[in-house]
């Protein structure tokens, strides 16, 4: 009996040797097989998907960790008012409200863009195309009863040129944002909702072209020419006026100065991209740096609970790509040494201009924001999102032009 035990015994043995031995030789089959896998070259396709991957997980990473921070903010906030106690996000937390907090965390990413807004300026939009400016305006905050929002097309051309403008239109007016269609930036006094005297302390038209499909370039340029003298005059009308933040620097005459000058001439050589340098143009100290949150993230200004335009000077703000054909435009000759008479006028005198300052329009600080060529968009043809304006040769660029005072003429 024993002899039986001691025999089971061994054979029960024997089986366990020979299954630990044919686990270790499949751990050392998976592991030799692992090793080669991450020893064989990896494909362009196959780095490409492992950096998407990478890039997706440290957005979110950025944007759960920008949500908390928010939270704290508006914790902090009730704190100091005597609200209710903090209210952070918690490890088990929904990730879907922290992506529904992305418009804010943009704005945050994009702290160091500049904002020309402040929160209580009355806000003209000149081409809005599929009006996703003016939501991303509304995005950050700003009060829609001091929008106005306006687009060169037919409200039925724009719905069908543009196929999300008529959803973006629907939103801006629940916001009580004024939507205005067949508005002609060059003749803004025909329209009854930009309304009469200088009520618009900022306007704005972003990528402006008169999309007539014109192949030769130096007509192309002078078209885009003509509209800009046009918008520059009846902008004119209706920008507020008052103190300006930004010191008036009084230039000399130089000897190409003068009422008999010109329309600037088309360029023909190569556009050079506006860099850095280009702002050393405009005013030598920035006038903001005292209140520059308030330009760049949200405003501490007082909101006017009515339409109250502000006691300041007016600007317009123009933005275009920095290459060829638009910097072919001359935009900063044409508004600062405009020629003595406007296009499409019988002797209506152009309207001079000084440059305050130019910067980079960064897209990010627009939530929302889609840019859309004039000529429309087609799904499956038309770039999506902001492609047009992203990773080009030259970047977008704002630049911000006031009415020149006497003492500059």
């Amino acid at each position: 009996m024993a002899r039986g035990s001691r025999l089971q015994a061994s054979l029960d043995h024997a089986k366990y040797d020979a299954a630990a031995r044919a686990a270790a030789a499949k751990k050392a089959a998976n592991v030799a097989a692992a090793a080669k896998a991450k020893a064989r070259p990896r494909s362009a396709a196959e780095k490409k998907a492992d950096k998407k991957r990478r890039q997706a997980a440290a957005e979110k990473e950025k944007i759960l960790a920008a949500a908390q921070a928010v939270r704290k903010a508006k914790s902090l906030q009730r704190e100091v008012g005597g609200g209710e106690g903090d209210v952070d996000m918690k490890d088990g937390a929904d990730e879907a409200e922290a992506f529904d907090m992305a418009a804010a965390v943009k704005i945050a990413f994009a702290s160091d863009a500049t904002i020309p807004i402040k929160g209580d300026d009355t806000v003209l939009l000149l081409g809005e195309a599929n009006f996703s400016f003016a939501v991303a305006l509304v995005s950050r905050g700003h009060s829609g009863h001091l929008i106005c929002a306006t687009a060169f097309d037919s409200q039925a051309d724009t719905y069908e040129k543009y196929p999300d403008a008529e959803a973006h239109v629907e939103l801006l007016r629940s916001k009580s944002v004024r939507v205005a269609f067949g508005v002609d930036a060059g003749a803004l006094e025909k329209s009854r909702d930009v309304g009469k005297g200088k009520r618009w302390s900022r306007a704005i038209f972003n990528f402006p072209h008169v999309g007539k499909g014109i192949t030769d370039q130096d007509r192309n340029v002078r078209a885009n020419q003509e509209m800009l003298l046009r918008t520059f005059r009846s902008v004119a009308n209706v920008l507020t006026e008052g103190p300006s933040a930004f010191p008036i620097v009084i230039q000399k005459k130089g000897k190409k100065g003068g009422a008999n000058r010109k329309m600037p001439a088309v360029k023909k050589r190569p556009a050079r991209a506006v860099t850095p340098d280009d702002d050393d143009e405009v005013a030598p100290s920035n006038p903001f740096d005292d209140d520059d949150d308030a330009y760049k993230v949200s405003s501490a200004s007082i909101v006017p609970a009515s339409f109250t335009p502000p006691n300041r000077e007016g600007s317009l703000c123009i933005t275009l790509l920095s290459q060829s054909p638009y910097s072919l435009w001359d935009l900063k000759s044409l508004a600062t040494r405009p020629p003595p008479v406007c296009p499409g006028t019988a002797s209506a005198k152009c309207t001079k201009y000084r440059l305050l300052r130019s910067f980079e329009f960064v897209p990010d600080a627009w939530p929302g924001y889609a840019h859309r060529r004039t000529i429309g968009f087609k799904a499956g043809v038309s770039k999506a999102e902001n492609e047009e304006i992203v990773g080009r040769i030259g970047k977008a660029r704002t630049w911000e032009f006031a009415i020149a005072q006497e003492d500059d003429e």
